[in-house]
């Protein structure tokens, strides 16, 4: 069997979390190519899978989306000893991973307001980032400045859409329950 063919049938055993035949095929598939980071991954998956079942689907998913990374080899090989090392952790190591995969998806705060410098127009920036992608704000003074920004520019309403779901996250602190001033009477909740 050639190498793409022990990786395609490594690839549908993990899928069905037949952990131990995938393991078979990507061990197959390093001893026609020692070198390949796919049947390397495959096999610290699949040995992860016979203790792990799910984990091991979720850090194959994780893989497939990073695989261009030139570090996802490290990556991998970090979370599978994580996941041995301390069973405790393991819902810490995942809520990571996924926050990291949410985080690839938007634009942070800072970059979001350097858009708006070069476009000279907040109402511009805004409508780009928002119908492109999502904003990240990380921090209270981001939330507070994004907030007079949308109310400075009339976007009541998803202003008070977004005070209205963070409020609470902030344990309803002062600073941010003052920004419902920043709202036309007849839109308060």
């Amino acid at each position: 069997m050639d190498i793409n063919s022990l990786l395609q049938n490594a690839e549908k055993y993990l899928l069905e979390k037949d952990y131990e035949n995938a393991l078979r095929f990507y061990s197959l598939a390093l001893n026609v190519e020692s070198s390949n980071q796919e049947a390397y991954i495959g096999v610290l998956i699949s040995d992860i899978g016979f203790d792990f079942k799910e984990e091991a689907q979720v850090l194959y998913y994780y893989y497939q989306s990073k695989k261009e990374n030139e570090n996802i080899k490290q990556t991998i090989e970090q979370l599978c000893n994580a996941l041995y090392a301390k069973n405790s952790i393991f819902n810490s190591i995942f809520d990571l991973i996924e926050s990291n995969m949410e985080y690839n998806d938007g634009i942070e705060y800072e970059d979001f307001l350097k858009l708006i410098e070069e476009k000279e127009n907040f109402k511009e920036a805004f409508e780009d980032a928002i119908f492109s992608t999502k904003v990240i704000i990380s921090k209270k003074w981001q939330f507070i400045d994004f907030i007079k920004k949308l109310t400075e520019n009339g976007y009541y309403n998803v202003a008070l859409n977004y005070l209205e779901a963070h409020a609470p996250l902030y344990n309803n602190d002062q600073d941010i329950l003052k920004l419902y001033a920043l709202l036309p009477k007849n839109l308060k909740s």
